[in-house]
């Protein structure tokens, strides 16, 4: 990845300059005459798209599964419509930069073969920026060329978004037909979006989609559904190109980067790239602390949750949470007392306001590096796993036993947990209790992608936003032996049971089904009379 991504910088500096909305003006610094003349042309122009990879790194804390020293506009419902917002200007830029390959790509004098392979890669950028698009604004304008200042399309209206979910499927099975498999990549294509990369994007895609559909009742629901479950099946069965890593936490340290697992990520490194976020931000400074509702999600490892389980040992000290739980609750949140630093961890409340200190997905290195250049993971073989799992009870309402080996099964063998099986969730456990497959496949998806930027999209295609996110934000349960200097109700806030109120439910909301998708931004608005904004704002 190294080698691929550090062309970056010279595409950046040499081809495209800054555009406006929907990139108005026409790219002028490329003159088709002295560009597009060899396939190395076609490759620095391709290898730009990967620097404009971005998401928000911090978006948990959308959600009350995270908390970061103050409210958040869009976790407490309180956000307006921007003047302007860098997700649509963005992605509509690179959209733009897009369509300038796609419709100069054959004047490369290459084999049809060669051309083909960067066409994919273009094309599974452009899905994955409309789909950004798409996820946040609903009904989005579908531009498939580079426009100029007389386009008509210019000033068109939003395209159904169930128009430019059938046009980014498109463009990954496109991908997904013509890319090359990970495992036909030469060393210095590594960390190239590959056959893999577009299938799993796609499972995401349709998953999202099809759920989605299902909850807010619109589309075809089982229609995407079944693309989503294939699209994960292919990968699954094919485990030659991508498997699961052998360790959960190490999955995300520097020395384990691209591993078998990473399917696609974002490439940092020193003097080309800034820091990663991966790093002093997470680790150091826990610009993102776990919450009471995310540390209460992980199950005993008898496979129960607390509230059933005979082995969940309260909160009476300070990690007494931390004892008889699910491997990946150390992975994910810092327990109490275990070595930080080359001490015992206790909590600084001044940094991490809900008393647990965030660990996944920084790493580690940063406690002994002041700068971190470790890339940042987009998708994961994980997440293949998961989207079959929930695609296929989605489907079909039913996961057989089998299919739960293939998938969920597979990420609690790694973490040492006991499976899940349709027996077990019947009533077959240690507690006898009963309990429910689809919340079980969702708690899966809920620990294993913690801080990975996944719950918010989750609770907004469940339709489960408007009962989650209307509460308190809770933390630990304040231990006073560990803090003996502060006072509780003076110097921190806890409710009546002793938890941490990092937030107060008051003031907190979300209104249904405004707060389901973002407003546009009043300037593409006032610029386009044919732009109409979301309902309710």
């Amino acid at each position: 990845m190294k080698n691929k991504l550090s062309m970056v910088v010279f595409i950046v500096l040499i081809a495209f300059g800054c555009n406006d909305v929907l990139d108005k003006v026409p790219l002028d610094s490329i003159s088709a005459d002295s560009f597009w003349r060899s396939e190395a042309d076609l490759r620095l122009a391709v290898n730009e798209l990967y620097s404009q990879l971005s998401r928000q790194t911090d978006m948990d804390i959308q959600t009350i599964d995270y908390f970061s020293g103050g409210s958040n506009p869009v976790s407490a419902g309180s956000h307006a419509i921007p003047n302007s917002d860098n997700n649509w200007n963005n992605r509509y830029t690179a959209i733009r930069r897009i369509h300038d390959i796609l419709e100069n790509i054959n004047l490369v004098p290459e084999d049809q073969g060669v051309r083909d392979r960067y066409e994919a890669e273009a094309r599974f950028f452009r899905g994955y920026f409309y789909f950004e698009l798409v996820k946040r604004f609903g009904d989005v304008p579908l531009v498939t060329s580079t426009l100029d200042v007389n386009s008509e399309e210019l000033y068109g209206p939003r395209t159904n978004r169930e128009e430019v979910v059938d046009f980014i499927i498109s463009d990954l099975q496109f991908s997904a037909d013509k890319l090359p498999r990970r495992s036909g990549l030469e060393s210095s294509d590594e960390g190239r979006i590959t056959r893999g990369s577009a299938l799993g994007f796609l499972s995401r895609v349709a998953l999202y989609e099809g759920t989605r559909e299902k909850y807010h009742s619109y589309g075809n629901a089982n229609k995407h559904l079944q693309i989503a479950m294939d699209a994960a099946l292919e990968l699954i069965n094919d485990p030659d190109d991508y498997a699961l890593f052998s360790g959960f936490a190490e999955i995300f340290e520097k020395s384990n980067e691209n591993n078998s697992e990473v399917m696609l990520s974002k490439f940092y490194k020193e003097g080309i790239t800034g820091v990663s976020p991966r790093g002093r931000g997470l680790v150091v400074d826990a610009n993102m602390h776990p919450t009471k509702y995310l540390a209460d999600a992980f199950l005993c490892t008898d496979g129960l949750p607390i509230e059933h389980s005979p082995l969940f040992q309260g909160y009476g000290t300070i990690d007494s949470e931390f004892i008889n739980r699910d491997p990946r609750m150390e992975g994910t949140i810092w327990k109490p007392g275990s070595d930080y630093d080359g001490a015992p961890l206790t909590p600084d409340l001044s940094r991490a306001r809900t008393g647990y200190w965030p660990k996944k997905p920084g790493d580690p290195l940063a406690l002994v590096e002041t700068f971190i250049y470790t890339d940042d993971i987009y998708m994961r073989f994980a997440e293949v796993l998961l989207n079959f799992a929930e695609a296929t009870f989605e489907l079909n309402g039913s996961i057989t036993d089998e299919e739960l080996n293939i998938s969920i099964n597979k990420l609690r063998a790694r973490a040492g947990m006991p499976v899940l099986t349709n027996s077990f969730v019947d009533g077959a456990n240690p507690a006898g209790v009963k309990l429910n497959m689809l919340d079980e496949i969702r708690r899966e998806r809920r620990i294993e992608l913690a801080g990975e930027s996944f719950r918010y999209d989750d609770l907004m295609r469940w339709k489960m936003a408007e009962y989650e996110l209307p509460r308190a934000i809770l933390g630990a349960q304040f231990q006073q032996s560990s803090y003996p200097d502060l006072t509780p109700g003076v110097d921190i806030n806890v409710d009546e049971n002793g938890f941490i109120v990092s937030e107060a439910i008051e003031g907190r909301q979300f209104e249904d089904p405004k707060h389901y998708l973002f407003p546009l931004p009043a300037e593409e608005i006032s610029l386009n009379e044919n732009l109409e904004q979301n309902p309710w704002w």
